[in-house]
């Protein structure tokens, strides 16, 4: 009985911190969320936003309404929740805006599930408010982009990886694995992680027993039923056997890093250059370049010409950026009408350091950045509680070698998986999982420094 009402406590607890971070982050874009449809929009939201007019008007994943040309270059999950949205409600940005806010608090209470997984119920509690005030989350959950469903999936699938961590538990298995599947029509980040962590992470929980297969049996179902066919679509429409076909950028943006630091040019400049030379290339010889396959055949084998040309520069701009990990400010302060994009501030960043980038953002109002810093400073916290805990359990490796390797895979590679295309939002995913990991560091910290305390 006891039991029963604790778990009842922790559940409604949690679902506070998630109706709070609902509120904060309504208030903290309301500015945004009352001008609407610029406002709530970045650069890449048109890839999300007429293919789902496409999907209402034409019944068919395309690239714009009536084009007749198939879309490839994003998966369809966020193109169908917006359809469907927009389906009943009509073409509304502001509510699909506030359902993407929604989704952001939301995720609050698998990263307290996960906080209770690896530290007891009060790391649930500080894993969920430590999300609930991350500056990034909170700056990116009006955006009508795909990151902060992602982080919802994502979120879901790395309770269960631990719940199945801990009980052994072939059913929570098969829920992360199918998770993991829906997050990669979200985005595709998600594909290697179901294609190639998820089999070690069977090998590794269940060891060689009949349980394993079983296991391997619900990935490769999950992958077959869920990803196989919508690959094999993309194939069929001249695209790479993929869930998108987005890799042709990978030229413009890691090569312009490549170049960028090679030259000392503006890589803003520079990736605008490269895309625009090479799209004529290409589009002056259509009989050898047909399709997205070829083309992105074409800007794959650029790119390793500029690997081959500039080995020093790929490897020290594809390391992994310590500045992937900073709070997106600037997103806060633009949903806030308080700056506006496209000012080449990451240019900055990368020559002259972070406080001039920060100057040249605000032009020199530093001022504005004040309001904010207790939410950096909580971003600060929750950085230091992971880090601390991950040297904890490097020190500790012989025991702790598994979460060693799920905080490689649900945290290292989401962060760093973009290479030198450093973007805040890229956080996301590995937010949950960060926040546990802070969540039970604090509370051994406490157990350390209370524990002496009342013993004397």
């Amino acid at each position: 009985m006891e039991k029963e009402r604790s778990e009842k406590r922790f559940k409604l607890i949690l679902w506070g911190i998630v109706l709070a971070a609902l509120l904060v982050r309504i208030l903290c874009a309301l500015p945004a969320l009352k001008e609407g449809h610029d406002c709530l929009l970045r650069t890449d939201s048109l890839s999300y936003l007429t293919p789902a007019d496409a999907l209402l008007k034409d019944h068919a994943y395309w690239t714009a309404p009536g084009s007749g040309i198939p879309m490839t270059k994003r998966p369809p999950g966020c193109a169908l929740l917006l359809a469907a949205v927009f389906a009943v409600f009509g073409k509304n940005l502001t509510l699909a805006a506030l359902l993407n806010t929604l989704a952001s608090a939301l995720t609050c209470y698998p990263a307290g599930l996960c906080g209770r997984l690896l530290g007891g119920r009060r790391a649930g509690y500080l894993a969920a408010g430590l999300l609930a005030l991350n500056l990034t989350s909170l700056a990116h959950a009006p955006l009508l982009l795909a990151d902060t469903v992602l982080g919802l999936c994502c979120a879901w699938a790395v309770y269960y990886v631990l719940k199945s961590l801990r009980e052994h538990s072939v059913g929570a298995f098969g829920a992360a694995s199918l998770l993991l599947a829906v997050g990669a029509w979200i985005k595709p980040v998600n594909t290697p992680i179901l294609i190639g962590a998820m089999p070690l992470l069977a090998l590794l929980f269940f060891g060689f027993r009949k349980k394993t297969l079983y296991v391997l049996g619900t990935v490769i179902l999950t992958f077959l039923l869920l990803m196989f066919p919508w690959m094999l679509r993309n194939y069929r429409c001249g695209a790479e056997f993929d869930m998108d076909s987005n890799r042709g950028e990978m030229l413009y943006h890691s090569g312009s890093a490549i170049l960028g630091a090679v030259t000392g040019g503006d890589t803003g400049v520079i990736r605008e250059r490269m895309a625009r030379e090479t799209c004529a290339y290409l589009d002056a010889h259509p009989e050898q370049y047909p399709n997205t396959r070829s083309r992105n055949a074409y800007c794959q084998k650029k790119y390793l010409e500029l690997i081959r040309q500039y080995p020093g520069a790929f490897f020290r701009t594809h390391l992994p950026q310590w500045t992937m990990l900073l709070p997106d400010l600037p997103t806060f302060l633009e949903n806030n009408r308080l700056t506006v994009t496209g000012r080449g501030t990451l240019d900055v960043m990368r020559k002259d350091g972070v406080y001039a980038a920060l100057k040249h953002y605000l032009d020199g109002r530093l001022g504005l950045a004040i309001p904010v810093l207790p939410f950096v400073l909580i971003t600060g916290l929750l950085y230091l509680g992971a880090g601390m805990l991950l040297i904890i359990w490097l020190y500790h490796w012989k025991k702790r070698w598994r979460m060693l390797i799920l905080f490689g895979i649900f945290a290292f590679f989401y962060l760093f998986a973009g290479g030198p295309v450093v973007m805040p939002r890229y956080q996301i995913p590995a937010l949950p999982f960060l926040c546990a990991m802070a969540g039970t560091w604090y509370i051994l910290l406490r157990r350390k420094t209370v524990r002496p305390a009342s013993a004397d």
